[in-house]
């Protein structure tokens, strides 16, 4: 079996900035290691390998297919050799290591803040790598292990994956502010306004569409945005109106910037959870960490920040 002995982890770390910033100078600025230095690594790593791993040009370098494979790669060895280095440390009764957590976009917006300023308090050893996406990618990276712990909606069942139940969110028409006349809604007058929406495979997206299939009502989606805070501007300039959960809209709702609805008949419940590995289940920094994220969204349903629903579907 051929060695791998003399593998310059390093120079694989130089070359990982490099493809990320697509310049050898921003690299250089961003590790703070002289440019000529990062030359020599990257080309001693392409005579190692074999290969071209970038493509130079006036603007800069992009990669070749190589260099794509190689990065890819990359990133799995980073994650492993940072899943080692956390197996190695996890014995004893102080959480320690890094805890890779995703999250969508709005929870994320309340919930990380806290989650880090509380952390750092409690489990100084433990560190932080935030994803944001939505759920169907979290859920996917979770699979992969790419992450520890994902904060997501409506999570599909998997056999290695359990969630924890943290509230249940409803489905809403939002509109700007001034713009909806009812606090109201059935579906098929939701459905009648113009709507911006994500494509399939979004996971609302698809609820959306399943819904609309069993009652044979026609959605008029006039725009497809597949960026939330862009569809955000659009509701905010007037360009039509969206189905989201209540609690990705509050705090707009809460400036003034948005008219929000209850979808009824049916209602649309739309649980979120936090979703982890069976097993990474008793592992100490992610049991301590996802106790800490059901005691801050407990603390923000007291505060009502998940409890602002139109009247019409509070319980």
């Amino acid at each position: 079996m051929r060695s791998y002995s003399h593998f310059d982890i390093t120079g694989l770390h130089y070359f990982s900035v490099v493809a990320e910033e697509r310049s050898f100078s921003r690299a250089s600025a961003r590790l703070r290691i002289a440019q000529p230095a990062i030359s020599r690594k990257i080309k001693a790593l392409e005579q190692d390998l074999g290969v071209q791993l970038f493509a130079r040009h006036t603007r800069g370098v992009d990669l070749t297919e190589a260099g794509e494979s190689l990065l890819g790669n990359a990133y799995t060895l980073f994650r492993q050799i940072e899943q080692l280095r956390d197996h190695t440390t996890i014995s004893g009764e102080t959480p320690r290591g890094v805890v890779a957590i995703g999250v969508m976009p709005t929870p994320g917006e309340y919930i990380v803040p806290r989650l880090i300023e509380e952390a750092r308090r409690l489990y100084p050893e433990v560190r932080f790598r935030v994803v944001e996406g939505y759920s169907g990618a979290l859920h996917r990276m979770l699979v992969n292990q790419e992450i520890n712990i994902a904060i997501v909606h409506a999570p599909e069942p998997h056999p290695d994956i359990v969630v924890y139940d943290l509230l249940v969110d409803y489905l809403c028409l939002v509109g700007r502010a001034g713009s909806l006349s009812k606090p109201t809604y059935n579906f098929e007058e939701a459905a009648a306004f113009p709507l911006i929406l994500p494509e399939a495979p979004n996971l609302l997206r698809l609820r959306i569409d399943h819904i609309a299939q069993l009652r044979d009502t026609r959605l008029n989606v006039e725009l497809i945005c597949n960026g939330f805070w862009l569809t955000k501007s659009l509701l905010r300039a007037g360009a039509g109106y969206t189905m989201v959960t209540f609690g990705s809209v509050v705090g707009e709702l809460e400036q003034g910037h948005f008219d929000v609805a209850a979808i009824r008949n049916p209602d649309v419940p739309w649980p979120l959870g936090i979703a982890m590995r069976n097993d990474q289940q008793r592992r100490l920094s992610l049991v301590v960490i996802k106790d800490l994220i059901e005691t801050i969204v407990t603390e923000l349903r007291s505060k009502r920040i998940w409890q602002q629903l139109p009247d019409a579907i509070k319980e």
